[in-house]
């Protein structure tokens, strides 16, 4: 007794995988016979502004006072030279000491002032204070007091 099985509809498929591996075999072999060249820069003479509004940080001296915040715009202290100073009369007074024997050194000592986004500006202004103090109780007439204030953003 025969049997005769039905298959079903024929389908077609694709099979893939030896186009992938002529298209990787293709990649591999460009990569390999190409010649990776790096173009030669072109010398460009740029024009210099005369008054800049930025300039990039050199080699002057700095130094930085961080104002540690406590919370509520309020601050702990100032940190200077590896000492904290207090937010009162006497830490500011200090502080300006601090500041007026290194413009002794270094009259054209730069200032970077860190401070946190939220401290109010009643704790800045006395470190300004002080650094303009500090220029004038060093005793030299080519001091130039510099000073950035860096924002701290929290994000």
């Amino acid at each position: 007794m025969s049997v005769i099985f039905h298959r079903g509809p024929a389908r077609i498929e694709a099979n893939l995988t030896p186009l992938i591996d002529v298209t990787f075999l293709l990649i591999v072999f460009f990569v390999l016979v190409s010649q990776i060249v790096d173009l030669e820069s072109v010398q460009m003479d740029l024009p210099k502004p005369a008054e800049p509004a930025s300039e990039l940080a050199g080699d002057e001296q700095r130094a930085v006072i961080n104002i540690i915040p406590a919370g509520g715009g309020q601050i702990a202290g100032y940190r200077f030279a590896g000492r904290t100073f207090s937010p009162d009369a006497s830490g500011i007074e200090a502080l300006t000491s601090t500041l007026a024997a290194l413009y002794q050194r270094s009259p054209t000592l730069r200032i970077n002032l860190r401070a946190d986004r939220k401290t109010h500006f009643q704790w800045i202004e006395p470190v300004f204070d002080a650094v303009v103090a500090a220029t004038t109780r060093s005793g030299r007439d080519d001091v130039t007091a510099g000073m950035n204030l860096v924002v701290i953003r929290e994000e």
